[in-house]
């Protein structure tokens, strides 16, 4: 089995290509807009991956060569502008990576690899925001309420119009808010454990700063993804959207006290004008009914050891950097 992961360097990339990597008779071809260095991780990615090539999503010829040189049976379309604070910042960045990214991915898939399936990684925010206590299911309505999410919802009708009307095998995710080991600190409870670490290392002071805290998220773990996205490969159902999603919500200021328990301390909580997006959902939990009877997956790891993992792989990161 040929499979090729776009975004292959990022969070969720080196996670699923760990994940692929299992089975002895995958093929794991990766491409990405970032280079892979010498460091530890990025050689471990390496030994997962057959090949690794550089690809601006948004350049068509480039989605396509890169196709045509890998003859995938699979294709991962992993590869975004994934930080919603970001696509405030550059809302056209956003959209022509995410969702022109998208088109020319599947356009290139549809001309090149037609028997390929094709999972496009999608995200939750698609609907917006949902009921507080209700869980959203697949056929809930879709309101995105920033750039980014907009441009996710582009990438949603995208997968849904190539399957129907190419009969392309594509599968969709909405995917909820997941974290874990090796997350940048652009995103929330990475940011806090970096923010954590720091402290803990005594380069800061004892202040954490943060966004808004009253949100309630459904949380999974980076690791439990990766599971589930190897499965719908496996055997999700074309022109079929499936909730990745654990089912329960957290608020946030919960996750940030246990984050701090996990620390051994409880710095002065600062909120950051800068760290509140205008716009957010106020409560976004899924539904995850439609992928366990699907495919069998449900979520693993609890999310007190994946607030432990990822406060431990902050703290060596912090270390690594400053040898403190």
């Amino acid at each position: 089995m040929r499979t090729l992961i776009t975004g292959v360097a990022g969070f969720v990339g080196r996670h699923l290509a760990h994940e692929l990597a299992r089975d002895e008779h995958e093929e794991l071809n990766g491409a990405d807009h970032l280079d892979l260095g010498d460091s530890e991780a990025d050689q471990v990615l390496r030994c997962h991956l057959k090949s690794h090539r550089p690809l601006d999503v948004a350049n068509f010829e480039q989605v396509r060569g890169c196709i045509l040189e890998t003859k995938p049976d699979r294709i991962v379309h992993l590869a975004a502008q994934a930080s919603g604070s970001e696509s405030i910042r550059k809302p056209a960045e956003t959209y022509r990576v995410n969702a022109i990214g998208a088109l020319n991915l599947l356009e290139a898939a549809r001309t090149e690899a037609p028997g390929a399936t094709v999972l496009l990684v999608g995200s939750a925010d698609i609907y917006g925001t949902g009921a507080p206590g209700q869980k959203i299911r697949e056929d809930a309505p879709i309101r995105p309420m920033n750039a980014y999410a907009l441009s996710k919802a582009a990438q949603d009708s995208l997968g849904e119009l190539y399957a129907a009307s190419y009969g392309l095998r594509v599968i969709r995710t909405r995917t909820f808010s997941h974290t874990g080991p090796g997350q940048t600190a652009r995103f929330a409870l990475a940011g806090w454990a970096d923010q954590l670490a720091r402290i803990d290392a005594g380069l800061v002071a004892a202040e954490i700063k943060v966004g808004n805290l009253e949100g309630v998220r459904d949380y999974g773990d980076v690791r439990d993804v990766a599971r589930a996205y190897r499965l719908l490969l496996e055997r999700g159902e074309s022109r079929e959207a499936y909730n990745v999603c654990t089912g329960h919500g957290h608020i946030m200021r919960h996750l940030l006290d246990s984050l701090c328990a996990v620390a051994g301390f409880k710095p002065t909580i600062v909120q950051d004008p800068a760290r509140v997006r205008t716009r957010d959902s106020d409560f976004l939990v899924g539904d995850p009914g439609k992928i366990e009877a699907r495919t069998g997956w449900s979520p693993e790891i609890p999310i007190e050891r994946t607030l432990e993992d990822l406060f431990r792989d902050a703290r060596e990161r912090v270390r690594r950097e400053t040898g403190r």
